[in-house]
């Protein structure tokens, strides 16, 4: 019988039994539902068993992240001594341990996925209340009126008498205040008046949505964070993704899934345009530091999009495609500001070569007038950020509420930044935490603001010491600089220029993830991923209490403020000692030779061994 007639055959047959076939669809479709339950019921019944239990699980979490960092690190240092010695390890072996690394440790900053560890159908509801609402009603209600809205929907939602014993965030001044206090139950036009009729039915409705799924002390909290902060650049991007639906459970869980696909995307470019090494040691960092672990952006609305540019960036100049690196790195800016200060590298490039020009250095190629100046590469780079800017922010205003909306954003920023946090972390709160400043000691319960003392205390010591904290800016600039001044090598600009983020910044800890650029540094010196993994093992150390290792025994300190501070020095010490390990000493025959631009004569790093083939036997 020909295929055909067995076509026709078939197909006659399903005709003749037409009235049966929605059946047939029904019987397949319960079928696949009874698996789908008997899988949900036997993982359940897994994930009810003790080791995965929040109290055993953590510990176990904790004991492999500490595991990943130090394995990694010893096996770099294995690596390098039996090259040294004439027995190298196999390559094929080097790129499966690499693979396994990265894998562990991309499932490690999951927690594997254990329900018993993470947020709650894994989605992060405090996240998504500021950034869904934030950006879907930024027309409406700006970077000040979130908490005040919310308060008066429930009102509407029939909840005055639990409005009214509230407190909440007034983010005009960035302080705690009583809503009986304020206009909120007396006057709610004064919100109302910004949204449509419309509008505020749905603003009503996924209030009450997040009311009802984050209920209780969680839910009243939320109001008593520090608002909705990103650019217009974000707002409009996340405007559009938000307005697509209602609060709902299926749809934030896709919301927080766009992080999850930005998150794979990282580690691939890595592996891409680093090779499994880098790819290894960046995974390794990003997977298991304690200071931007899951607790703080996991399972939330598009919060990785920056460092995913950041690290995109870094690949194409790896790959040598200076324009759209150019134009990546400062989409990353315009995402989160703090990333601009990474341009200070291929700043200090560009002047280098330019200060070379002018000292009869020979143009480029073809290169003729006053682009002669600049490398071919440097212009890529220029014109890449040039476009980015003249693209974006123009569509940010078209589309993130006009030009008010910028100038609204810095002074909201402004006010913000005069608020310390517990968990900043950078140059400033080193300079600014002293023994007798501790919150510790500070803390004042008979004030509104128990914390007022400390906060005040950060901030005049932060003003009495700007020209300690920018005299160190400029080391480390020129340092970068210096470490640069004989390279071509656009991509190691980003990665060096970390302490100039360090430096200007007091950071919330879970920016600090911008790190794992410095794990494609292990392309050119080795040291530089065995020191990160220091730092990341280091972290996750210190800070156990606050990321729930306090089972374990590993408490940290018992204040937040001595944490974070303690965080910052570990990051500050990575950042010298990655320049000391990448730059030359500068010495007045190195300076000399690069301001003649002659070759520098250098030992060899490594001696040869007197005896390589008896030390190998050995």
């Amino acid at each position: 019988m020909s295929l055909l007639s067995v076509i026709h055959s078939s197909l006659a047959s399903v005709g003749s039994s037409a009235v049966d076939f929605p059946a047939m669809v029904a019987s397949a479709a319960e079928s696949v539902y009874q698996g789908a339950d008997l899988l949900a019921a036997a993982g359940k019944r897994i994930w009810d068993t003790k080791p995965f239990q929040k109290p055993v699980w953590t510990g176990i979490m904790f004991g492999l992240r500490v595991a990943l960092c130090v394995l990694g690190a010893l096996f770099l240092i294995y690596e390098v001594r039996a090259r040294r010695m004439g027995e190298p390890v196999r390559e094929r072996t080097k790129k499966r341990v690499a693979l396994l690394f990265t894998v562990l440790a991309f499932g490690a900053y999951f927690d594997f996925g254990n329900p018993n560890t993470r947020y709650s159908e894994y989605y992060h509801r405090h996240e998504l209340y500021h950034y869904y609402l934030g950006s879907k009603y930024f027309d409406e209600i700006g970077y000040q009126r979130l908490y005040e809205c919310t308060l008066i929907a429930e009102v509407d939602n029939g909840r005055k008498a639990q409005v009214a014993k509230r407190e909440f965030r007034d983010l005009r001044v960035n302080l705690i205040k009583k809503v009986e206090d304020t206009y909120i139950l007396k006057e709610p036009e004064i919100c109302k008046k910004h949204f449509t009729p419309e509008r505020w039915e749905a603003f009503r409705k996924d209030i009450d949505w997040f009311y009802n799924s984050a209920r209780g002390s969680y839910w009243e909290r939320m109001q008593q964070d520090h608002g909705y902060n990103p650019p217009p650049v974000w707002t409009m991007t996340g405007k559009a993704i938000a307005s697509i639906a209602p609060a709902s459970d299926s749809f934030f869980k896709a919301l927080a899934a766009i992080d999850v696909v930005l998150q794979i995307g990282m580690t691939v470019l890595i592996w891409w345009a680093f090779g499994y090494r880098a790819g290894a040691v960046s995974a390794i960092f990003w997977g298991c530091n304690a200071a931007a672990n899951f607790y703080w952006t996991g399972g939330a609305f598009l919060r990785q999009d920056w460092v995913f540019l950041l690290v995109l960036s870094v690949c194409l100049a790896r790959k040598k495609k200076p324009f759209w690196a150019g134009g990546a790195l400062m989409w990353s800016a315009l995402l989160r500001i703090f990333p601009g200060a990474l341009f200070g590298g291929w700043a200090m490039m560009v002047l280098i070569f330019l200060i070379q020009r002018l000292r009869g250095r020979p143009a480029a190629p073809g290169d003729r007038g006053l682009l002669s100046y600049l490398h071919p590469d440097h212009r890529r780079l220029i014109a890449g950020a040039f476009v980015a800017l003249s693209v974006l922010v123009p569509l940010s205003i078209a589309g993130g509420g006009g030009v008010q909306a910028w100038k609204d954003f810095s002074h909201h920023i402004g006010v913000h930044k005069r608020t310390p946090l517990t968990n900043h972390m950078g140059l400033p709160t080193i300079l600014s935490h002293t023994w007798e400043g501790r919150m510790r000691f500070t803390r004042d319960n008979n004030l509104d603001d128990a914390f007022q003392k400390w906060k005040d205390g950060r901030n005049q010591r932060k003003d009495e010491r700007k020209f300690i904290q920018y005299g160190i800016f400029a080391t480390f600039l020129l340092w970068i600089g210096w470490a640069l001044h004989r390279s071509k090598l656009l991509w190691m600009a980003p990665a060096l220029s970390l302490p100039l983020v360090l430096c200007l910044t007091d950071l919330t800890c879970y920016y600090y993830s911008m790190f794992i650029i410095a794990g494609t540094l292990t392309k050119v010196r080795k040291p530089i991923g065995i020191l990160l993994l220091a730092t990341a093992t280091a972290s996750v150390v210190l800070l156990g209490r606050d990321i729930g290792y306090a089972d374990v025994g590993l408490s940290g300190f018992y204040y937040v403020d001595d944490n974070f501070t303690a965080q910052s020095y570990i990051f500050f010490l990575f950042c010298g000692l990655m320049l000391y390990a990448y730059s030359r000493p500068l010495t007045k025959e190195s300076f000399l030779a690069f301001w003649n631009r002659k070759p520098v004569v250098r030992r060899p790093e490594h001696p040869p061994l007197k005896n390589p083939t008896t030390i190998a036997g050995v």
